[in-house]
């Protein structure tokens, strides 16, 4: 099927103008993106070929999306074709599931501050201007506890996004720090141990607990590509389902904050206990529309402890230190600090 055929699954009008954009991820992960004009009207066509991406998906993301308007935010309507369905098609000899998606109304932050903000960034006082309505936004989702799906989201924990996982995310990020940990000189080896052995019992503690704490079902990516804002940079919703799902909202809260607060690199989290003052900040935005339970309390230091200090990042962090002791040392004492600290959290929450 060519371009102009998938097109005529959704319309049977001539369009007077197409741009494809392909946004794949590698040969297991084919995403390409029609932006087709009719003249009078605009829709968005997507085809993909991932194990993520299928009609169960593509159901649960089209509820999301009505969810969320049904709470006042705005996020482009799903699209079936012409006979009610989200088809399957041979694509540039890939099997695709299509949907198409209404043109958006507005325009993604990072658009706009590429365009129209690039001296200010949108930032305030280090945040970007909008994240506050954005995480208010998750709040309120996060209050409703919707439970009309089984299917987690990429943030999940003790259970598998992609079924071809072997593990979920925090654990495979930790196990891969572990990996570069054991290739250390043997002078490291017992501390790297004690690490290890901290990071195993945090995390079964908090799985005594876990399965017991609140959830709701998440768009689950407020990053600036995804939030949509008007051309004053006022926060007007979100677009981009591909990781949502069932999620527990303080683990989605400690997933995400630091990273989507604004714009600035990995490493600049590790200054300034940064990485901490940014879901600091993200619970207490949160409480204006979300009143955290005693057992989120309990359990915030610990997840702490899972996901902070061997994040993804730590990796990556202590292979560059290569064989500089110095660099070595203070790295691994820095995840022993995060890992034995006491953190007040609930006097956030």
């Amino acid at each position: 099927m060519d371009v102009k055929e998938v097109i005529q699954l959704f319309s049977n009008k001539d369009a007077v103008y197409i741009t494809i954009k392909n946004t794949s991820h590698g040969d297991d992960d084919f995403r390409e993106t029609l932006l087709v004009d009719f003249g009078t009207e605009k829709i968005v066509i997507k085809l993909a070929a991932n194990v993520f991406t299928d009609e169960k998906h593509l159901l649960l993301w089209e509820r999301i999306a009505n969810e969320y308007r049904k709470l006042g935010y705005y996020c482009p309507l799903f699209i079936r074709s012409t006979n009610g369905t989200y088809p399957t098609v041979s694509y540039k000899g890939k099997k695709c599931i299509v949907w198409g998606e209404e043109y958006s109304r507005y325009r993604s932050a990072e658009e706009l501050i590429n365009e129209k903000f690039s001296d200010t960034h949108l930032v305030n006082d280090g945040y970007y201007s909008f994240i506050d309505d954005a995480l208010i936004m998750d709040a309120k989702v996060a209050s409703c506890h919707f439970d009309y799906t089984d299917m987690p989201s990429a943030y999940c924990m003790f259970e598998l996004y992609d079924p071809s996982d072997k593990a979920d995310e925090t654990t495979t990020d930790a196990e891969k720090w572990l990996d570069v940990a054991k290739t250390l000189p043997k002078e490291y080896s017992s501390q790297v141990n004690r690490i290890w052995n901290n990071w195993l019992s945090a995390r079964h503690e908090l799985e005594k607990i876990y399965h017991q704490l609140p959830t709701s079902v998440f768009q689950a990516d407020i990053n600036d590509t995804n939030v949509l804002l008007d051309e004053d940079g006022n926060f007007k919703g979100v677009y981009d389902f591909n990781i949502g799902g069932r999620e527990v909202y303080i683990n989605y809260i400690f997933r995400q904050a630091p990273y989507v607060s604004t714009w600035n690199s990995y490493d600049y989290l590790e200054k300034d206990d940064l990485f901490l003052k940014r879901i600091f900040h993200a619970l207490k935005v949160s409480r204006k529309a979300y009143s955290f339970s005693e057992i989120e309390k309990a359990a915030a230091p610990l997840l702490y402890k899972c996901i902070r200090p061997l994040w993804w990042y730590a990796s990556r962090e202590l292979k560059d230190a290569g064989a500089d002791r110095n660099k070595i040392k203070q790295h691994l004492d820095l995840i022993e600090y995060e890992q034995t600290r006491e953190i007040d959290f609930a006097r956030h929450m």
